[in-house]
């Protein structure tokens, strides 16, 4: 008669093989967790990316407005349309895109006003001048538009455009806000053989 020893695993090899699926397991989840802020932000850029592209198709080629404006037109005419570059200031108070020409004007990316607060310069916006106030942002545009048709310029048909987008649900909750911040610059040819069309 043959005595058949049983077969299975000890105490020490069960817990030890727990423990490695523990390790693994906690090891997956970290990585888990952070690729959903690495989610959010690659979200964030593309969305940041969207509205600076808005922002320039606007700046450059204008766009169609309900009301009909200083020519009779519907138009909003671009920079590349004018013989001068504009006025800066082309943000509304709470960080909106506000665009005027033809005496018509635009605040297209727009959204709900929010109260963001401040912890510290420049964090989580740019317009934060300190560690314990607030801002009202309602757009996406972080700093004012500067368009530089000085210094920048060639020869004088050009002009250096200069901005900031800022996504503003993501920055308020970030852990480094500055990476919901960019900053973008293009240099547009104006229209140096008409006078403004406004």
């Amino acid at each position: 008669m043959t005595i058949r020893s049983q077969a299975g695993f000890s105490l020490m090899e069960m817990m030890s093989a727990a423990t490695a699926s523990g390790v693994i397991v906690l090891a997956a989840s970290a990585f888990l967790i952070k690729s959903f802020s690495w989610m959010d932000e690659i979200r964030a850029k593309v969305e940041m990316n969207r509205h600076a592209r808005e922002t320039y198709d606007l700046l450059a080629f204008g766009a169609i407005s309900s009301s009909t404006g200083k020519d009779g037109t519907k138009n909003l005419y671009g920079l590349r349309g004018f013989n001068n570059a504009p006025a800066n200031g082309l943000r509304t108070t709470v960080n909106a895109l506000k665009y005027t020409s033809n005496r018509l004007t635009l605040t297209p990316d727009t959204v709900a006003t929010m109260t963001i607060t401040c912890k510290g310069v420049g964090i989580p916006v740019p317009d934060c001048a300190d560690n314990h106030s607030t801002q009202s942002v309602g757009g996406w545009i972080g700093s004012d538009i500067k368009l530089d048709a000085g210094a920048s310029s060639i020869k004088g048909i050009t002009v250096k455009v200069t901005f900031s987008i800022t996504d503003p649900f993501e920055a308020q909750r970030a852990d480094s806000p500055g990476q919901f911040t960019d900053t973008y610059y293009e240099v547009f040819t104006m229209n140096r053989d008409e006078a403004d069309p406004n």
